[in-house]
């Protein structure tokens, strides 16, 4: 099996083993081989001895301090790599195909590293969490100390009587990754894991493609755009065959460049179309296409059909090559699919997707959107008010509408904490390449810019200044602090009034972390407002 079949995201593997990241196995030769053919059956990453003497025996002794497997999945935005990190970790039931989904089986960490400051707090939080729930043993001292996140964090993890998978998702910062394979980092040489009842491992998500820039000790695997055929099958398993043939599939899936971020919402696209509900629905490939070389002719781009440079062929249309995923093809699908919201009844899903922008790509409870203030800060979000009338006309219903469509359409994603099955569907969360196609669409209109970001600031110091004054609300700092670090990047385009709310929240979210035995994070959020600030 070729590197590219093994890597398809979108296939949901029913083991947790190395050998589903198409790298040799990373166990040593002193793992009964029993071991390594139960888990393959389908024992969900569990790695029991059922031979009671073994565990006072030499075998034992030569698990001790077994190495810990750290996988890093590089590749450009929205190629899947965070897909595929979720989907191989995936190691319950086939209910639920949504890798941002998993089951029991191993114990899923995920841990946002997007910026130092939410590094920090969440391995802090989760070393946190490990020892409050009594899944870390006692001792005198842990495995790697007590110095920094990093220490606390490895030490509860390898510490575990549980299989586990530590999820590192967005090291895209070089310097964050240097100092994540120093001597004191999470990726430092000689990561050992402490023989209990199951296995340990770290797989990163990175932008970050150069194999130098990584450690010799981990496994680099590339995740590219897939090759025509590919795509073609996937957007044909999404759409039927009434969407059209093999080759139409196999050019619209080239046409978008193998990208699965933009075939996932162009497949749910199609999907959604095949039932009609209002006007001028793409129901097929060709359908899909002249919607793009529509868009294109509004907004001046030149197509990407046969006569901008996609091979001819004998026989008539040839299928183009897949390449790098371009940003302007990205932002025409998003746009598409925002326009197809607007002709079902729900245009404010465009406002909810861009109001969403502006935050991290970490997720945040849905009760951070409130309804009322929704209304009060976006004008338009639900029409024209009539004269006189101060009643809010913005609606949970129609709030939590606006969502299931943006999900629907596969522009934004829905789980419940610590991207767990919830049927609540608590938590929200953006693609950061959709994120970025969305402000980019803003930035021609720097008044709806300034319009979204206020709101996104007015949310978030609504929410700090309501957890300062209740200390049952403290779970909220480390849940803040991504998203109030995002905002604090646009700082130097900002109005002065928001700015000034910005700094105000960030403070409040830096005592608060600071409080709540978060210091280092809070010391990396003040140090970014300061450096902001002096810029």
């Amino acid at each position: 099996m070729s590197r590219t079949e093994v890597l398809q995201w979108w296939e949901p593997p029913f083991y947790l083993h190395p050998k589903q990241f198409g790298v040799p196995e990373r166990y040593g030769p002193t793992v009964p081989p029993y071991v390594v053919k139960g888990r393959a059956r389908g024992s969900r990453g569990r790695a029991k001895v059922q031979d009671s003497d073994a565990g006072a025996g030499p075998l034992r002794r030569r698990w001790i301090g077994s190495s810990l497997p750290v996988h890093v999945l590089v590749g450009p935005a929205g190629t899947g790599k965070t897909f595929l990190a979720l989907d191989r970790t995936n190691t319950g039931s086939r209910s639920y195909f949504d890798p941002y989904h998993w089951n029991e089986g191993s114990d899923v960490h995920f841990v946002d590293a997007h910026d130092e400051a939410s590094l920090a707090a969440g391995l802090t939080d989760l070393a946190r969490r490990l020892t409050a729930g009594g899944t870390s043993t006692d001792g005198d001292e842990p495995p790697y100390g007590r110095s920094t996140p990093e220490d606390l964090a490895l030490g509860a993890l390898v510490d575990s009587p549980k299989s586990w998978v530590l999820l590192v998702d967005g090291l895209d910062d070089p310097r964050m990754v240097a100092r994540a394979w120093s001597p004191g980092g999470l990726l430092r040489p000689n990561l050992r894991q402490a023989f209990r009842d199951g296995f340990g491992r770290i797989v990163v998500t990175s932008r970050l493609a150069d194999r130098e820039a990584w450690p010799p000790w981990v496994t680099v695997t590339p995740v590219d755009p897939l090759p025509a055929a590919s795509a073609g099958k996937r957007l044909r398993h999404r759409c039927g065959a009434a969407a059209g043939t093999v080759p139409e599939a196999e050019h619209l899936a080239a046409r978008l460049g193998g990208h699965p971020l933009a075939l996932r919402i162009a497949g749910n696209h199609l999907h959604i179309s095949s039932t009609p509900k209002a006007a001028v629905n793409a129901r097929t490939y060709r359908d899909y296409e002249a919607l793009l070389d529509t868009d294109a002719a509004r907004r001046g781009v030149a197509g990407t059909g046969t006569s901008c440079g996609v091979a001819e062929t004998g026989t008539g249309c040839g299928v183009p090559v897949p390449g790098a995923p371009q940003p302007e093809t990205l932002a025409a699908v998003c746009e598409l699919a925002l326009d197809l919201a607007g002709r079902r009844g729900i245009p404010e899903a465009r406002q909810i997707l861009r109001l969403l922008s502006w935050f991290a790509a970490a997720s945040f409870p849905s009760e951070l959107l409130v309804p009322e203030e929704l209304d009060r800060l976006i004008p338009g979000l639900s029409g024209d008010h009539p004269d006189g009338d101060l009643a809010p006309w913005f609606t949970g219903g129609e709030l939590h509408v606006a969502v299931q469509m943006l999900r629907g359409l596969g522009l934004l994603h829905t789980f419940g904490p610590d991207r767990a099955i919830d049927k609540q569907d608590r938590y929200l969360a953006v693609d950061p390449a959709v994120a970025q196609a969305q402000r980019n669409a803003l930035a021609a209109d720097p008044v709806q810019t300034a319009v979204f970001q206020t709101a996104a600031v007015e949310l978030l110091s609504r929410r700090a200044v309501s957890a300062g004054s209740d200390p049952s609300q403290a779970w909220w700092w480390p849940v803040l602090l991504p998203h109030v670090q995002a905002l604090v990047r646009h700082l130097p385009t900002m109005d002065r009034a928001c700015a000034e709310r910005l700094r105000d929240t960030a403070g409040r979210v830096a005592d608060g972390l600071h409080h709540d035995g978060h210091g280092a994070a809070a010391v990396l959020l003040r140090s970014s407002i300061e450096d902001m600030g002096a810029g």
